[in-house]
């Protein structure tokens, strides 16, 4: 190729052009390279090359711009295709063409980029110049070919660089292609050709602003690249174009302020390390565009800023000056822009605006003028500390902890230049005072500031002696604290002049590791890892050493080894320590119980970590053989040393099980008590877990069916409790042997001797726990869906329950975990059953399972409250068949519990019960009891509202205890109910009554609550509630509008069912109301939590003319009803609540939209005019006068001016 290029040279210029255009620039360029660099200027070719590449570019161009027509054939026309094309589609066969003018241009550029730098000199600029302003001059034709451009732009850069004649002539095309093409592509090689064109810039005239326009948005765009403001040559361009005029400043520093809010850190350095260069070199003219201009209003925004979010991006932008403080006149800036705001915003009644201000003079410390005199140097210095150390007892807690923090920074870096005396002064009120303060962030502060202090190695002196007041932070309540505690304790470790015991006890850092979460416990475990378990040291001491720090804490013990592998222990050391272990145990020395559980739990943390990794597996069998783990049950003392043990071999010899069977069963069956007690239940979870890694799980259903079935039985016996059986669960249960056949491994569980209704029935409890506690797990869950025994097990639960729930009140050891059970197992039925049922596209049988379940819960509810309702005592029935058992009891009275007990008992039945509706209800089933549930609901909330008010009454006295619990019932009781309101409303086609009640019995609970046992009571009911307000608004008022019924009947129905069912609420309310109309009244109701519901109300409803209409109507409606009633004072308080609270001034005359409210106006105004005329007691009429002026604008109005209430009248005269 190169011999060829060669001879074509001999001949003529033009002919090397031809034949090189013939090429590829990629295949061509080192063969022009070669030929061009040898070139001498001495050669013809030094004058007749450029000359050519100028004629032969300005024959390419012109035949780029004008393509010659198509040439004239004997042929036939193609056949034209089908459809649209694009615009052009007839010059198709241009395109190869075109794109092969392209590629000889591209040969073409490369030939003259390789003149202009020739190394012998050998061509003149001058002849050169035409060529390469042809090309420049078509830059922008070119676009469609970036590899062109790219090699016209590389003509162009080397001209400039190598400053030949004429080269502002070839910039103009140049630059916005270049920042273009640094814009689009974002690489950093194009900001570095930018930014060595910086010059450039200066020669076009920035203050013409119509030409320059596109340029100036391109710079623009630049300034806020992350490209640019990451990389340095971006950062030294964006600088030096502020300094290109004015007006380009002006519009930059503006976009700069408009990205501030939105900019993330890297950009905001950005901004600021721009700034700062920009100030440095420009002018002093444009200097003040900067400071006056932008400056001051970005440390007057950084004060004064309503979100601490946008104060720290200001602040990062300012941190461009701040960090280059020692920069000559910068200082004096800072100074100068900060000093008249900072030390008066500091002491400002706005905290915000403090805590800002206390943020900036921390980055700005320590703030000083460089023209100041030493004495008014130290003068402000104490000025800044004293305002510091005033602001660690500032009233709001962020200042607070931003001081103490940021005082511990300041003394990290000042260190030698602060005076000992108020390092010390401060430092001591720290440790004194702020480590114990009432805010947590505060505390968190201190610990995190003494941290960062901490490093510095000048100040351990005095932290070694103040380090120890910080000991009792390891026992804070705040989990972040005591995080930061360990942290420092770890710190610490490390630092020789330090011991952290000195700072926490031993005692005290175990008594954490035992108990505290897996964060700050694994920090504890790894502080104390090289003491307990160093690497270092050989095994057998390693291990003894961890088995002294389980004698001295064996919880501390066996949490410390949940983490061994986890901070760097080797796999073979815990398998050693594994074996040290349960050698120990096995050895016969005598250990107190909690030293063989704290062992035995350390060896079931150690073998979780060595089964996770598939290598230790078979020497773990090896190491602990079925023989040796079954021996290890006859030594584990406790509940949690036996769970341990059922641990270790549930996930290492699942095998062996059988061997065991009859110690799972004694744990499983002898389950009485077993909610209460939590080490149990750990216990009976491993127990399960074993029983699930064998083949044995499945007799377990069995044994639960038969006990509870004996239970069941004795229910019906006691209690005559007696239920339907249908044949509904069992209808897509896989077929299986009988439990009968296959669990005679557990047959000994009837052969147990005769035990009393009471203990029986404590067992039937223990298993309904285990089952639901089962359900949770999958495989358990599947298991117990698959068994034979699921239908029998149900009608078991469901009698159990049944027996539960009516006698709640009257026997003292009824509980709620067999209707939890049962429940629990109905729904899992169903969602089983439904997704089977899906795939045959019939989902009645599935659906019948839990309508079944729903309906006997509920009729079972009902019975209970009917007895309730009919002034029956709860324990009727339950005397009366304990009088058929006479010969076995010798008084009717055993097992009844006092009136609190019992009806605590009742409220968590209720309450179990409740959740189970809404959750049944949220899974769209059993979705026509929705009335029955809503009734439902609104008993349960009647009866919490009258035991309330019995409580304050004196007729029942709550322990504090029992308090506590039927306050905790009552607040998730709210909860559901303000749920199960959101989703009937959600489904329902139209609104209920039923919904309207609950949410009256809901607001009458919450105000029952407050005045019964006070407003902190009713704070806790107000979160549970709060998130379910919406619902409750739209549940008051919208079911009595559109309902389908005449105008008689609907205010006829509505003043009946509201004088049936009255909102009690709304009394108090009303009360509220004239408490707050009268200002000489001496004291006021106290009901602070129902007037934030009140308030929390109307602004809800304000705006929405429809809810505004639903519940005003409500509120004529039981103005009404008080009149009847003569209960003047409550009319006058609901109505002023409506027109003063509810609607705002432009709706007083008119009522726009509330068409409801109109309805009703003309049958209560006449009906007040009555009242007044009529009414004798002066006082009373004073308050219906009152009332009706409330009315009479908007009566006025719609009689004189609109005349529908005269026309109304007139309709009714007819």
């Amino acid at each position: 190729m190169e011999k060829r290029l060669r001879s074509s040279l001999k001949t003529s210029a033009e002919e090397f052009l031809s034949s090189a255009v013939k090429l590829t620039l990629k295949s061509s360029k080192p063969s022009l390279k070669t030929i061009i660099n040898s070139v001498k200027p001495s050669s013809d070719l030094s004058s007749s090359l450029p000359l050519a590449l100028l004629h032969s570019i300005l024959h390419h161009t012109q035949s780029f711009h004008n393509p010659p027509p198509p040439s004239p054939s004997n042929s036939p026309p193609p056949k034209r295709q089908r459809g649209n094309g694009p615009p052009g589609s007839d010059s198709d066969s241009d395109q190869p063409r075109q794109q092969q003018i392209l590629t000889s241009l591209q040969v073409l550029s490369h030939v003259l980029h390789l003149c202009v730098l020739s190394p012998k000199k050998a061509f003149s600029a001058n002849d050169l110049l035409p060529a390469a302003q042809a090309l420049h001059n078509n830059l922008r034709l070119f676009e469609s070919d970036p590899a062109l451009c790219l090699e016209v732009a590389g003509v162009c850069e080397s001209w400039w660089k190598e400053e030949l004649i004429e080269r502002e002539t070839l910039i103009s095309q140049l630059l916005p292609f270049l920042l273009s093409r640094s814009l689009t592509l974002k690489k950093k090689v194009d900001v570095h050709r930018v930014y060595m064109l910086r010059e450039a810039f200066t020669l076009f005239d920035f203050e013409d602003e119509e030409s320059i326009e596109d340029l100036r948005m391109l710079l623009m765009r630049c300034v806020v690249s992350p490209l640019y403001l990451k990389t340095e040559d971006g950062q030294r361009f964006l600088s030096f174009a502020f300094r290109l005029s004015r007006q380009l400043m002006k519009s930059g520093l503006a976009v700069v302020k408009a990205q501030i809010p939105f900019g993330r850190k890297s950009v905001l350095e950005g901004f600021g390390g721009i700034l700062f260069r920009a100030w440095r070199e420009v002018e002093d003219d444009l200097r003040g565009e900067i400071e006056d201009g932008f400056m001051q209003g970005i440390v007057d925004s950084a004060i004064h800023a309503a979100s601490s979010v946008l104060a720290a991006s200001l602040r990062k932008v300012l941190g461009g000056f701040i960090t280059q403080r020692t920069t000559h006149g910068v200082e004096k800036l800072l100074f100068n822009l900060a000093e008249p705001m900072i030390f008066r915003s500091l002491q400002v009644a706005n905290s915000n605006v403090r805590l800002n201000a206390l943020h900036l003079l921390l980055d700005l410390f320590p703030m000083e003028d460089p023209d100041a005199t030493k004495e008014e140097k130290d003068k402000l210095l104490d000025k800044q500390f004293y305002l510091l150390e005033k602001l660690m007892s500032d009233e709001c807690p962020d200042v607070r902890s931003v001081a103490v923090e940021g005082l511990c920074r300041v003394f990290y870096l000042f260190w030698e230049v602060i005076p000992s005396p108020t390092i010390t002064k401060i430092i001591t009120k720290i440790f004194n005072d702020m480590s114990h303060e009432s805010c947590s962030e505060v505390r968190l502060s201190t610990v995190n500031g003494i941290t960062y202090l901490l490093a510095n190695p000048q100040s351990h002196g005095i932290l070694k002696v103040l380090l120890p007041r910080l000991g009792h932070l390891m026992l804070e309540n705040v989990t972040s604290v005591r995080v930061a505690m360990v942290d420092l304790l770890l710190l610490l470790r490390d630092v020789r002049t330090f011991q952290f015991n000195t700072v926490v006890s031993l005692d005290v850092l175990l008594s954490v590791l035992a108990s505290d979460q897996t964060h700050v416990a694994k920090g504890i475990a790894r502080l104390l890892m090289p003491s307990y378990f160093p690497s270092r040291k050989r095994a057998e001491e390693a291990c003894t050493r961890c088995r002294t720090l389980i004698n001295r804490n064996p919880l501390a013990g066996a949490r410390f080894c949940e983490f061994l592998v986890a901070l760097g222990a080797t796999l073979q050391s815990a398998r050693q320590l594994v074996r040290f272990f349960l050698d120990s145990i096995l050895s016969g020395d005598k250990l107190e119980e909690n030293q063989i559980e704290g062992l035995l739990l350390a060896s079931y943390s150690l073998c979780k970590d060595l089964v996770a990794d598939s290598g230790c597996m078979a020497s773990l069998k090896e190491l602990l053989p079925g023989e040796k783990l079954k021996s290890l049950l006859a030594f584990a003392p406790t509940a949690q040393a036996q769970s341990a043990v059922f641990d270790i071999l549930a996930i290492v010899s699942p095998d062996i099980v059988s061997d065991v069977l009859e110690d799972c069963m004694t744990l499983v069956v002898n389950c009485g008590g077993l909610p209460g007690d939590e080490g149990r239940q750990v216990e009976m979870r491993s127990v399960h877990k074993l029983l699930l890694s064998s083949n044995d799980f499945s007799d377990l259903v069995g044994t639960f069916t038969s006990i509870l079935q004996k239970t069941a039985y004795r229910c019906q016996i006691n209690f005559g409790d007696e239920v339907e059986r249908k044949n509904v669960y069992s209808a897509t249960r896989k077929k299986s042997k009988s439990s009968r056949n296959s669990s005679t491994k557990w047959k000994h569980v009837s052969e147990k001797n005769a035990i009393s209704f009471e203990e029986d029935y404590s067992v039937a409890v223990g298993i309904a726990w285990q089952i639901k506690d089962l359900l949770i797990i999958e495989d358990a869950r599947k298991a117990i869906l698959e068994s034979s025994d699921i239908e029998e097990l149900c009608i078991a639960l469901k009698v159990v329950s049944q027996t539960s729930i009516l006698q709640s009140s009257c026997c003292e050891y009824m509980d709620v975990y067999p209707v939890l059970a049962y429940t629990s197992l109905a729904l899992h039925i169903t969602l089983r059953n439904l997704n089977t049922d899906a795939q045959m596209n019939d989902t009645r049988i599935a659906e019948d399972i839990l309508d079944q379940t729903m309906g006997h819960i509920l009729g079972c509810t009902e019975q209970l409250f009917q007895a309730g309702d009919n002034g029956t005592s709860d324990t009727i029935a339950l005397k009366a068949h304990l009088s058929k058992k006479s010969k076995r009891r010798n008084s009717n009275d055993e097992g009844l519990r006092s009136k609190e007990g019992g009806l605590l008992n009742k409220v968590k039945m209720l309450t179990a019960i409740l959740k189970f509706v809404v959750e049944s209800t949220e899974m769209g089933l059993a979705s026509h009891f929705q009335k029955r549930k809503l009734k439902f609901t609104s008993a349960y909330l009647k009866y919490a509202i009258s035991s309330f008010n019995h409580h304050s009454t004196g007729k029942l006295q709550f322990e504090d205890a029992d308090l506590k619990d039927f306050i905790l019932c009552t607040k998730s009781s709210t909860s559901y109910a303000g749920k199960l309101i959101n989703l009937v409303m959600r489904e329902a086609s139209c609104p209920l009554f039923e919904a309207f009640d609950l949410a009256n019995d809901l607001l009458d609970l919450f105000t029952m609550v407050e005045i019964s046992v006070g407003s902190a009571y009713a704070s806790k009911l107000a979160t549970a509630l709060n998130p379910w307000i919406p619902d409750l608004v739209l549940a008051l008022g919208p079911c009595f509008i559109n309902n389908n019924l005449e105008e008689e009947d609907s205010y006829t129905s509505t003043f009946s069912h509201i004088k049936l069912c009255f909102p009690t609420w709304l009394v108090t309310c009303a009360k509220l109301e004239l408490h707050e109309m009268d200002d000489t009244s001496e004291t006021h109701l106290q009901l602070p939590a129902l007037k934030r519901l009140r308030n929390t109300i109307v602004s809800l409803v304000k705006g929405n003319s429809k809810v505004v209409d639903g519940i005003g109507y409500v509120l004529l409606m039981c103005s009404a009803v008080c009149i009847e009633k003569k209960d003047y004072s409550t009319v006058l308080g609901l109505l002023h609540f409506l027109c003063v609270k509810l609607l705002s001034r432009e709706e007083d005359r008119e009522w726009k939209e509330l068409d409801t409210m109109l309805v009703s106006l003309p049958r209560i105004y006449p009906i007040i005019e009555r009242e007044i005329g009529e009414e004798r007691d002066e006082d009373e009429v004073k308050k219906l006068e009152a009332a009706r002026e409330l009315l009479l604008p908007v009566w006025t109005y719609h009689v004189y001016e609109t005349g529908r209430f005269r026309m109304m009248e007139e309709e009714e005269e007819e």
